[in-house]
């Protein structure tokens, strides 16, 4: 989030003294979720749970019980193997249908397989990438002023750490295919932001340059990073290539620039910047140019992410004395606020699908993660209690 980093560039400093075609997602049936039963299943009951829970989370479907006023009936029976595999069928109303087998990977706990399974429906269906097989990672606080980065599913099951540095570990963000990770980490009066083989669990240093090293996020073909460096008392982007560390300065001014997204494409970068007297959004070419405004907006607008699927952008607005999720369509330039309710709601990324947003929201001294849907406008908690912030959706 922007305001925390404008926070911590000042400790920092003190211590150093265009885009894809657009895709419209449609659920199917106007203003609500297909309905969607479970007709039959055959395997053991912690499979059922998880294919249950996956369905229900998805946000795709609303679950019924009864099957004869559903539009969508799905069969599944897990086989042991070996292979192990989950044999999945779907009947709609009007007799069509399809079925498929989903293989289980060996490395993998047996209800993962569901997951994935409920992802090759969702793009059966509805042709978009489903949101269940990948990862969310999100920052937990600990006393101590700790934070650690945990992952979790797209219910909130298996919560995992990911990372043990015992100090402040934030900011993650995804690579392409969820196989890498960036992020920032706070120890020793210094910023460093690392890289994550999460194929072969192993961690580089990215950069340790004196002063702020923060906001990463990879290039959609993993290949360059665009961060925030302070390397002459100045908070501006730069690309850093993975491979050879080479370094070039994107932007060059007076104001603070943070928060940097790439266009589906990586051709463009999204990014706040204070240059108009309070954070905004802006976009600059990948290879260097001139930057730009994103919107006609007096608002504090931070924390944007790019979609993959539909190219709309998403972002946390200052509205009063709040902050909401909004969603900007630069093709049309249009923006729409998606949350309502009382809270701040911070820091979204888009899911796979191009539908649903993961966040945070703070409602006094607590502060959980929500999923929320920006087709309906719905939003629902996916953890609660605690201090969960900055979450990221694999890609």
């Amino acid at each position: 989030m922007f305001r925390r980093l404008s926070l911590l560039c000042g400790l920092v400093l003190a211590l150093v003294s265009s885009a894809q075609p657009t895709i419209v997602i449609d659920a199917g049936v106007s203003g609500k979720n297909p309905k969607l039963a479970i007709a039959s299943f055959s395997g053991p009951d912690s499979i059922r749970a998880a294919l249950t829970s996956a369905l229900g989370a998805c946000g795709w479907f609303e679950m019924t019980q009864a099957a004869a006023g559903a539009q969508y009936q799905l069969s599944a029976e897990y086989q042991a193997g070996p292979p192990a595999q989950l044999a999945v069928r779907i009947v709609a109303r009007d007799g069509s249908g399809f079925s498929f087998a989903q293989p289980a990977l060996p490395s993998e706990p047996p209800e993962e397989v569901v997951y994935r399974a409920v992802d090759t429906v969702i793009t059966k269906l509805f042709k978009v990438p489903g949101p269940c097989a990948k990862p969310i990672a999100f920052v937990v606080g600990a006393p101590g002023n700790l934070k650690e980065i945990f992952t979790c599913r797209i219910d909130g099951t298996n919560q995992r750490r990911l990372t043990h540095n015992n100090s402040i570990s934030t900011e993650p963000a995804w690579g392409p295919g969820s196989t890498s990770m960036v992020y920032t980490t706070y120890a020793a009066n210094m910023t460093t932001v690392i890289l994550i083989d999460t194929v072969n669990n192993r961690q580089r240093r990215l950069s340790r340059f004196p002063g702020l090293n923060s906001s990463a996020a990879l290039s959609p073909n993993g290949k360059q990073v665009a961060l925030s460096l302070s390397r002459d008392q100045r908070v501006d982007l730069y690309l850093l290539d993975v491979e050879s560390n080479a370094l070039r300065r994107l932007t060059q001014d007076s104001a603070v620039e943070s928060s940097p997204c790439w266009s589906p494409d990586g051709r463009e970068i999204c990014y706040v910047s204070d240059a108009r007297g309070r954070p905004q959004l802006f976009r600059i070419p990948g290879g260097g140019g001139s930057p730009a405004p994103l919107m006609n907006s007096r608002e504090e607008t931070v924390s944007p992410d790019w979609c993959a699927v539909t190219n709309r952008i998403c972002f946390s607005r200052r509205m009063g004395n709040q902050y909401a999720i909004g969603v900007f369509d630069p093709k049309s330039g249009k923006t729409e606020i998606l949350t309502r309710a009382a809270g701040d709601w911070e820091s979204p990324t888009w899911a796979p699908d191009g539908r649903h947003i993961v966040c945070s929201r703070q409602v006094g001294a607590n502060r959980s993660l929500y999923v929320i849907d920006s087709l309906l406008k719905t939003s629902r908690p996916l953890t609660r209690g605690g201090d969960h912030s900055l979450p990221a959706w694999g890609k």
